[in-house]
């Protein structure tokens, strides 16, 4: 036979500490006040052996209660009609909780007496000669069997709500299955993103059903691209899912499985906030990748055009060296002026690099301005004729005004990279010419050689960065000039074409609309 323990340990465990889910809670039988040897006990011992039962005999009212609320049965041992416990039955009876029924054993004989002492809330009243007859092991086992359920279903409904409490403190929104697959538990939370069907998710309701109202208020029916997967990770329940809604947000679906195959968690999390800041990650990520690309594309562009201007520089020095004691002042005047130009225009590229924009974009600002365009060509020419000695490079203008609104620098770079290249595709035939016409609309330049030409397959891949023709095959070059002439004129607004012929040569058609000056 099992004692209770000290009234205080036993209140610590059964009131103070967190209900065990795990843990199967036995049945008791509590007996309280049993005067006579423990008669009592005895005689419901042998009622209940090979039983999972356990025996309580409670000391104090207040170990009672506590006891009753575990019980199955509660039998209280009263002497007579002025027994100070015959009140007991109807505060036991009143404990929250306690749905074992409250049996009250006296020595009285007499029913009028019993049923006097019933009034007082016992649900039986039993005397001791009734115990012994043969017929009371059936009535006993019958109201134990009843108690049993009584307090397994109140046990159930304790864990539950102890279950309940604890996940409803949780700020995600979830819902709990059991292992048929039948809603559990919901949180608050989740019924607040469904507010339409949050009253049909109800304990006991299958997931199918579940899954229905959920696809429906997520405007997710059949025929919707996600409707499929939403339905597969449901029924399946496992893994995980990211659903966009057609109001915006994005939805992340979890399926948790609980130990044991107890049942499965669904957790739904907004995941709205996170995906914009991964999107602006994403964006400022590639706008980074970008800024980068533009920069060492700037860096070889650079790297590209220094070599014009250095070997003016360098071949008007070699050839002020070599020949300074023949030469006249007025060609020594025009070389000095070649080699400050190129000084000049490498001095112009350098604040360019250095500038904050270009550092952190990688790309050139338009400067409009008005210059003498004419005069910028011929120079450009001269600087490559003196370059290409056995070259002859001519210019037609028509109608070009004596001064232009666009950007000198980009201008100079343009010009520069195709008349270098027409000279070093056309070394078989050196003829060069360029045509600058002026319209009402724009301005239009042709650069023309009678080189080596471009194959017709090749020519919508001729601007692309780094791609050389196969007639380029055995003169130098990276590929880059094309491509930076391409961005250049797409900076200033205008447009660029190629015609070509194999071994007839090649023209590059610029095309400029005229710029105004919004400073003025």
């Amino acid at each position: 036979m099992t004692t209770t323990p000290a009234f205080s340990a036993q209140r610590d465990q059964d009131l103070i500490l967190p209900v065990d889910l795990r843990k199967k809670v036995l049945p008791a039988i509590t007996i309280y006040g049993d005067s006579h040897g423990k008669d009592l006990a005895k005689i419901l011992w042998g009622l209940v052996a090979g039983q999972d039962i356990r025996f309580l005999t409670p000391q104090t009212e207040d170990e009672l209660f506590i006891h009753a609320y575990n019980s199955a049965l509660v039998f209280i041992v009263t002497e007579n009609l002025e027994d100070q416990k015959l009140a007991m039955a109807k505060r036991v009876w009143e404990y929250p909780g306690v749905v074992a029924d409250i049996i009250a054993i006296t020595p009285e004989p007499e029913i009028r007496q019993r049923l006097h002492m019933m009034a007082h809330d016992f649900d039986a009243i039993f005397n001791w000669e009734i115990l012994q007859l043969p017929e009371f092991k059936r009535v006993f086992d019958q109201k134990l069997r009843k108690g049993i359920l009584r307090l397994e279903a109140r046990i159930q409904q304790d864990e539950y709500r102890a279950f309940q409490g604890f996940l409803s403190a949780s700020a995600d929104a979830f819902i709990v299955f059991d292992k048929d697959r039948k809603v559990f538990f919901v949180s608050d939370h989740y019924l607040s993103l469904y507010p339409k069907n949050a009253h049909g998710f109800v304990r006991g309701v299958p997931v199918q059903r579940v899954f229905e109202s959920v696809s429906d208020e997520m405007g997710i029916r059949k025929g919707h691209a996600d409707y499929v997967a939403l339905k597969e990770f449901w029924l399946g329940m496992k893994g995980e899912r990211e659903i966009y809604l057609d109001d915006g947000r994005f939805m992340r679906m979890t399926a948790m499985p609980l130990p044991d195959g107890q049942g499965t968690i669904i957790s739904m999390t907004d995941i709205t906030n996170y995906k914009r800041q991964e999107e602006k990650l994403e964006k400022a990520l590639s706008n980074e990748q970008e800024a980068s690309a533009l920069q060492k594309q700037f860096i070889s562009m650079v790297s590209h055009e220094f070599r014009t201007p250095l070997t003016i520089v360098d071949g008007n020095a070699q050839i002020l060296e070599r020949r300074i004691d023949k030469m006249g002042r007025e060609e020594i005047g025009t070389r000095l002026k070649r080699i400050r130009s190129a000084v000049s225009r490498l001095v112009s590229m350098m604040e360019a690099v250095l500038s904050s924009n270009m550092l952190r974009t990688g790309k050139l600002d338009l400067h409009l301005e008005e210059f003498n365009l004419k005069e910028l060509i011929e120079q450009m020419c001269e600087e490559q004729q003196d370059l290409s000695r056995d070259h002859k490079i001519t210019t037609h203008f028509e109608n070009v005004p004596d001064l232009v609104m666009m950007d000198r620098k980009v201008m100079t770079l343009i010009i520069t990279n195709l008349l270098s290249n027409a000279v070093k595709f056309s070394i078989e035939n050196p003829f060069v010419n360029m045509i600058v016409k002026n319209t009402d609309s724009g301005l239009s330049i042709d650069v023309q050689d009678n080189g080596v030409g471009i194959p017709q397959n090749e020519l919508p891949r001729i601007f692309d960065r780094f791609y050389r023709a196969t007639t380029s095959s055995g003169i130098t070059g990276s590929g880059v000039g094309l491509s930076l002439v391409y961005d250049l004129i797409d900076l200033h607004q205008g447009t660029i074409s190629v015609e070509s012929d194999i071994g007839k040569g090649t023209c590059f058609k610029l095309y400029f609309p005229h710029q105004k000056d919004d400073s003025k």
